[in-house]
């Protein structure tokens, strides 16, 4: 008998803000019709985050549905803890079969393969232009393995495209991570392209007419280097891109780690017309990511399972940009990368085209795909299903905050954030608080921890963290309590 539960495609970015969907309405420029679509077919979510910004940890918390301190993966680099279950080891006991395609970057010492799913590994960062594309001085190659992308080039007759055009910063001692570089190779011998046919390929693998599959998909882009063909590359004119609102950064009162890692990337002696260069390349990227999207979402259509099949588009996490002064993710929490896009379409949403305001957290996905699965979700999860909303039900949830952690990247920084919608507060362990009106200060750039007329906001926000840092024996616990009051 045929298994009428439908199919789940995931869709994950790496560092996409959530302003580059054109769907939000936030940016006249960058162009994303295949995801719009989607949003057509379904929901656009306007306030997803994620619980922390930072590559690994994030996709470790999608695929566990926990906390980065409970699933044992604080950074990038670490591991999964034994014993703790992924999406797949619950989708597998429901009877679906499980793929993934493109970067993995969950778990340093296991691959997908090893965990589990169909698809290919890609260990470690995983780069597959990392020490293979000649001009690319990014290397992060895969740890160990064969490198499929390679394979892939020679496979279907492609010459190993070369790197032009490659832009870094001015920090003598930080050159070998390029902000944007030119692939100079056709469209269909890119990385992208190649995550797309490699997910495809997988999906053509599993359909299985007695069992639905579920498939998560992950890109590389639009992380840095930003690595884009023609016509993409030149797609967008830099000149075209507004100063962002934040660019006039003073650091005035902020943490001192984010005027250092402003330094790191040596990137304000070109000004705002740096960041005009790299986010044409970016939003270029932004948009043959789409294009990608637009070719999965046709072989679905192909294979006759599109109008079975849940597709969720969401990113780890965002990037600044320019906003702040600051480039990537990292040590700051601003909402150019904890606030995410997040697009979709159910096959059986009632209110097609529809928004939702609602808070959601990014592993909160993993317990609405566990629910669609029928698959009770666990009550040990750091998060609850929102398959209503889904479907199209925009009942409040009764959500009135998020909380955010981040622990290390370049530095430790252990900060922890609580966000409302007016106000948000940031604990640094070893810097100055920071508190926002988020009313009167969109862009943050205000900190007003030790202004009087915000004292009762701060308690507020203060109690709330601490709530959240018991109920989910958060480790910084301790030392908050100590020093709060003295905040």
């Amino acid at each position: 008998m045929a298994d009428n539960r439908p199919n789940i495609l995931v869709i994950m970015t790496d560092q996409q803000r959530m302003d580059t969907v054109s769907a939000y309405g936030l940016n006249d420029l960058c162009r994303t019709p295949n995801i719009d679509r989607l949003a057509d077919r379904g929901v656009l979510f306007t306030h997803a985050f994620t619980p922390t910004a930072i590559c690994s940890p994030a996709r470790a918390s999608f695929y566990t549905g926990l906390y980065p301190h409970k699933n044992g993966v604080t950074a990038n680099g670490r591991t999964i803890n034994e014993g703790v279950k992924g999406i797949n080891h619950y989708l597998d006991e429901a009877g679906y079969r499980c793929g993934y395609a493109g970067k993995w970057h969950v778990d340093q010492e296991r691959g997908p393969s090893e965990m589990g799913f169909t698809g290919k590994d890609f260990m470690g960062y995983g780069f597959p232009g990392g020490n293979l594309l000649p001009g690319l001085q990014f290397g992060a190659r895969p740890m160990k393995g064969p490198n499929h992308y390679e394979a892939y080039l020679k496979e279907n007759g492609f010459e190993i495209p070369t790197v032009s055009h490659r832009y870094v910063g001015t920090n003598p001692t930080n050159q070998s991570q390029e902000m944007f570089a030119l692939h100079e190779g056709p469209v269909e011998s890119s990385i992208e392209y190649f995550v797309a046919e490699e997910a495809i390929r997988v999906m053509h693998e599993m359909k299985d007419d007695d069992a639905p599959f579920f498939l998560w998909t992950n890109f590389w882009g639009p992380h840095t280097p930003c690595l884009v063909p023609e016509p993409y590359f030149s797609m967008y004119n830099p000149a075209d891109i507004p100063e962002h609102p934040s660019y006039c950064e003073t650091f005035d009162r902020k943490p001192y780690v984010q005027r250092m890692i402003e330094e790191l990337w040596g990137l304000g002696d070109y000004g705002w017309q740096g960041f005009q260069e790299i986010s044409a390349r970016y939003y270029g990227h932004c948009t043959q990511i789409d294009d990608m999207v637009g070719r999965m979402v046709q072989a679905l259509d192909m294979m006759g399972e599109l109008e079975n099949t849940v597709i969720v588009f969401t990113a780890d996490h965002g990037d600044c940009l320019g906003a702040h002064r600051l480039i990537e993710k990292g040590e700051f929490m601003y909402d150019e990368i904890y606030r995410i896009p997040l697009v979709i379409a159910h096959p059986s949403c009632k209110l097609p085209g529809g928004t939702n305001e609602n808070f959601y957290y990014l592993q909160e996905i993993m317990c609405s795909i566990l629910d669609i699965a029928g698959v009770e979700v666990p009550d040990q999860l750091d998060g609850q299903s929102f398959l209503p909303a889904m479907l199209g039900n925009q009942e409040p949830n009764g959500r009135e905050e998020v909380y955010c952690v981040f622990d290390r990247h370049f530095t430790v920084a252990n900060q922890r954030m609580v966000r409302t919608r007016s106000h948000q507060f940031t604990f640094n362990s070893s810097d100055t608080a920071e508190l926002y009106d988020l009313i009167e200060d969109p862009y943050q750039l205000n900190n007003l921890i030790r202004d009087p007329a915000y004292q009762a906001v701060k308690m507020d926000l203060k109690q709330r963290m601490s709530r959240y840092m018991n109920d989910l024996n958060d480790p910084v616990k301790g030392w908050f309590n100590r020093i709060s009051g003295a905040l």
